[in-house]
């Protein structure tokens, strides 16, 4: 395995925090999917590009932070993390392709209740 996938994860957001969405293809594999609930919010490299690009139109400021990554070690094609993205917090579940590369992207918003 070329790399660690917390690594590849943190490299993720590195790039998307950096806005160099033109090196995606470094971490993304080309048929990358990402879902956002149960929202399919993209599903190829371009795709990605695009989406990540709006995103920092749309919010400026706001940078995706790794709060924690649980790796999968017996099946090594998954990892479990905590993202968070302008004020909100995500469990992400990612799937690695054979290359290390991530392939599937399935984000779930936490709920949280209303502060007083």
């Amino acid at each position: 395995m070329p790399s660690s996938h917390k690594h590849t994860i943190e490299q993720l957001t590195e790039l998307i925090n950096a806005r160099h969405v033109n090196h995606l293809d470094k971490v993304l594999a080309d048929n990358v999917k990402k879902i956002d609930n149960t929202k399919t919010i993209f599903t190829n490299l371009q795709e990605a590009r695009e989406y990540y690009s709006m995103e920092h139109e749309a919010n400026p400021k706001a940078e995706w932070k790794v709060i924690h990554v649980q790796e999968d070690n017996q099946n090594n094609d998954t990892a479990k993390a905590t993202i968070t993205f302008n004020n909100h917090t995500y469990n992400t579940e990612y799937t690695f392709d054979s290359n290390g590369k991530i392939q599937t992207i399935h984000a779930n918003l936490e709920q949280h209740e209303h502060e007083q």
